[in-house]
């Protein structure tokens, strides 16, 4: 299938970092994508090869918003992305997930034993993002 494909490449293109900058135009085109998945893999590797975080958070924010599930990849780039700023909306969102009573993973009449370490990972990496807040480049 053609959105697994191009995840994989988005995927083996930001491992190469700044190697692979010439394709970033590449991957900014598909944050843009109809496929959320694809959007947020996009995003990271964009960060990886170009460095670029204002329109990598933003499509990582707007991710994290539509759907729970890609919320511990979207915190893992949030935390290798350096500390975030103070009162930025990547601070906020992170702040809110910390303080959130409704886990991000919670369904209504159901649970899984992976659901309490997903979760425990979820804070600890948004823990990561907002240590020494007002510090880092992330917007």
């Amino acid at each position: 299938d053609q959105v697994h494909d191009r995840r994989s490449a988005a995927v083996a293109l930001g491992a190469l970092g700044p190697r692979a900058a010439v394709v970033a135009p590449r991957l900014r085109g598909l944050l843009a994508h109809d496929e959320l998945w694809l959007r947020v893999d996009a995003a990271i590797a964009l960060w990886e090869v170009s460095g670029r975080t204002r329109e990598t958070v933003a499509a990582l924010l707007t991710a994290w918003e539509q759907n729970r599930h890609v919320r511990v990849r979207v915190a893992e780039c949030l935390a290798r992305m350096g500390p975030v700023p103070e009162g930025s909306a990547a601070a906020h969102v992170l702040r809110s997930e910390l303080v959130s009573v409704r886990r991000h993973n919670a369904m209504d009449g159901g649970y899984g034993s992976h659901d309490i370490h997903e979760d425990e990972k979820l804070l600890a990496l948004c823990r990561q993002a907002l240590r020494g807040a007002g510090k880092g480049s992330t917007p």
